[in-house]
């Protein structure tokens, strides 16, 4: 489901200064690092994406998953925009939520 390049790109950074923050980084081979990078970012979106599901109306469900099948992204994300209205809040709070799991 979270597959635009802006939102992976997003997620990929903000992966990136988490581990810097929480020093995860620190005397780790960098394959170990490399997979803890990927763990981090694949359960981020995981988090994202349900929370997005959690907000989709039942009568809204089975629209949205003819539309995650078509695979067209542009359209997803504008189904996205007019089911959620709080779209981008939700985002940025499972985002700190997900960082204060790491840091604190």
């Amino acid at each position: 489901m979270l597959n635009n390049t802006n939102v992976n790109k997003m997620v990929a950074e903000f992966i990136e200064k988490l581990i810097l923050e929480a020093e995860m980084d620190k005397n780790v081979e960098k394959d170990v690092f490399d997979q803890l990078k990927k763990d981090l970012q694949e359960r981020l979106e995981n988090r994202i994406n349900a929370v997005i599901l959690s907000q989709i109306r039942e009568d809204k469900l089975e629209e949205f998953e003819k539309l995650l099948d078509s695979g067209n992204e542009q359209e997803i994300q504008s189904f996205c925009s007019l089911n959620i209205p709080n779209l981008t809040e939700l985002i940025a709070s499972e985002f700190l939520n997900f960082r204060n799991r790491y840091i604190y």
